[in-house]
């Protein structure tokens, strides 16, 4: 694998109002972009892909305010959404199949990512297109950050059903920031862009950022807990708080699989171009907390790392 480490200076960006809250700008000083370049071919059987093993991630309440500080260290004006009364909080969360995803928007650009990981076993996550030709996942599907390597060998099966799916796309290279794993692991760099070698054949999803103006939130995902990763699931809840760069997801108890899966805003099936925003991705959960999902807050930076990778710049 061919390892490329770029250090860029973020610039800051006005965060989109049209269907978003106005909130300032979220700005890093310095971020290092670290990028894998794909050397090999990959192809894995359907007896692979459907034994692979779902990854999860679960933090100490403790563990999470240590990441929390140090994304406010790199922010000092970061968003703070307070966490919502009870009472104001609908938390759905029962989550459904999907049937037939490659027939209808935003499913189909939704797919199971299939990887390996340094010590050679197959793991799973979920991905999705978030341009022609880049993927969005979560970064610990790229990264083992307790292995210090990168994972390789991605393979996307977009609208992957019980078997099934509409295309299997490779990949050319991959970014993060190191900041997800260094000096420790945070949840708040928790995201990934893929530059694929097959473009979507879907209109892709638009990624936006900041804390949506409306709540309702819906999360897709392969979980293990509810269909055992063979199809794609939805659950409808609610955007409940922001702080340190993590946001909280109620009502979202998908569990091991889902991680990278989109969450979206002005969700619907089918919708048009002010519908079904990205606006982040499954990514941890608490420790005890079986109910809620915790997510990455997508700013100027996130951006950032999206046009390095749709412009080539991880190759």
């Amino acid at each position: 694998m061919k390892r490329i480490e770029t250090r860029r200076r973020l610039r800051i960006a006005t965060l989109l109002a049209s269907v978003f809250a106005v909130m300032p700008a979220v700005l890093a000083a310095d971020l290092k972009i670290e990028n894998l370049e794909n050397d090999k071919a990959e192809s894995f059987t359907s007896d692979e892909i459907e034994a692979a093993e779902p990854l999860s991630e679960e933090v100490t309440p403790e563990e999470l305010e240590e990441m929390k500080q140090r994304f406010r260290e790199l922010h000092p004006d970061a968003i703070i959404v307070p966490s919502r009364k009870s009472g104001e909080v609908q938390q759905k969360g029962q989550p459904e199949p999907v049937d037939n995803p490659g027939t209808r928007s935003p499913y189909w650009n939704t797919g199971k990512l299939v990887f390996r990981k340094s010590d050679g076993g197959l793991h799973r996550c979920t991905a999705q297109f978030v341009d022609t030709n880049v993927l969005l996942t979560a970064a610990h599907c790229v990264y083992d950050a307790s292995a210090k390597a990168w994972n390789s060998e991605f393979r996307f099966y977009q609208a992957y059903d019980d078997g099934d799916y509409t295309q299997s796309v490779g990949w050319r290279c991959v970014s993060i920031f190191d900041a997800y794993h260094a000096p420790a692991k945070n949840y708040a760099f928790d995201y990934a862009f893929i530059l694929s070698d097959t473009a979507d054949d879907q209109a892709p999803l638009a990624l936006h950022t900041g804390a949506p103006a409306t709540v309702p939130l819906t999360a897709v995902g392969y979980p293990r807990n509810y269909g055992d990763g063979k199809r794609l699931y939805r659950v409808d809840g609610d955007w409940d708080s922001v702080d340190g760069g993590i946001v909280t997801m109620s009502g979202n108890p998908m569990r091991s699989g889902n991680s990278g899966g989109a969450w979206f805003s002005e969700f619907k099936v089918d919708g048009g171009a002010a519908n079904n925003l990205v606006v982040s991705l499954n990514s941890h959960h608490v420790s005890g907390n079986d109910t809620d999902e915790n997510g990455p807050l997508f700013t100027a930076d996130t951006e950032t790392l999206l046009e390095h990778v749709r412009g080539g710049g991880c190759l």
